[in-house]
């Protein structure tokens, strides 16, 4: 059995295809998934669908450092509401920096960041508060996210660094502190042999694996759609990595992902 630590359900469900996919991920042994939280356009329809498929589906809320902007301070705000509800996230997050899409005026671009970090700042003050797991965004951002999250005073062992592409050297920056990591299906692209042994050498009870749906379809999916179902093709080939029997590997990772999440 499967779980999809990381993906967004909103697009299957807008378009009437949330049970099909739901469907085809039991059957593919994805027995469990948290919906992440981007903005409020998503939060109502997550804690709504985690209530109605309360042993399969869990969510996050969290502002999405794309979604940062001068108004942010007004979302943010009601994210202490979500876990004032009968069923509350099991995350806070995703949260962090993004300074790849940055606008290209300089003096724009300034002023995202110092949006960005003030909402990083803040949010992570309210997980500090509530003491629940953190979903991190780092997108040519590392080494400021680590510093916010250094200087922020929360448990490193809270916090996962969601999609990780790092090298060796970020990987060891997170889990020495206590971090953890999540892969994606780009750690089944051919050209990431890099990741692959990044992967590798990970210490493998602070690892996680998502789909990050609808984004970033592994191999041989490669290119489509992507959806929780597929998070099968991603460990079993990240168990061939390892040389690990797949069932075990699976077993290890159902192991870290209910502990992290407390599911």
């Amino acid at each position: 059995m499967w779980f999809d630590t990381h993906c967004h359900l909103q697009k299957f469900f807008d378009r009437g295809d949330l049970e099909r996919i739901l469907s085809r991920s039991q059957e593919r042994g994805v027995k469990k998934m948290v919906t992440v939280g981007t903005s409020t356009d998503d939060w109502d329809l997550y804690a709504t669908l985690s209530k109605k498929y309360s042993s399969d589906i869990f969510y996050s809320v969290g502002l999405h450092p794309s979604y940062v902007n001068s108004s942010w301070e007004i979302q943010v705000s009601k994210l202490i509401s979500y876990w004032q509800k009968e069923v509350k996230p099991k995350a806070l997050g995703e949260v962090g920096l993004d300074y790849f899409r940055l606008p290209r005026d300089a003096n724009e671009a300034q002023k995202i960041k110092k949006f960005q970090e003030e909402a990083l700042r803040y949010q992570l003050r309210q997980a500090l508060d509530l003491n629940c797991p953190i979903i991190i965004h780092s997108r040519s951002a590392f080494e400021d996210c680590v510093k916010i999250i250094d200087e922020s005073g929360v448990d490193w062992s809270k916090v996962v660094f969601h999609c990780f592409s790092e090298g060796v050297e970020e990987l060891k920056q997170i889990q020495t502190r206590g971090g953890w990591v999540s892969f994606t299906g780009i750690l089944t692209f051919k050209a990431n042999q890099s990741l692959q042994h990044v992967f590798e050498i990970s210490d493998k009870e602070k690892v996680m694996l998502e789909t990050d749906s609808p984004y970033l379809a592994p191999v041989p999916k490669r290119g489509k759609e992507n959806e929780p179902s597929y998070l099968s093709f991603l460990g079993s080939f990240s168990a061939a990595i390892l040389n690990s029997p797949e069932k075990e590997f699976a077993e290890r990772m159902m192991i870290n992902s209910n502990n992290f999440y407390g599911c």
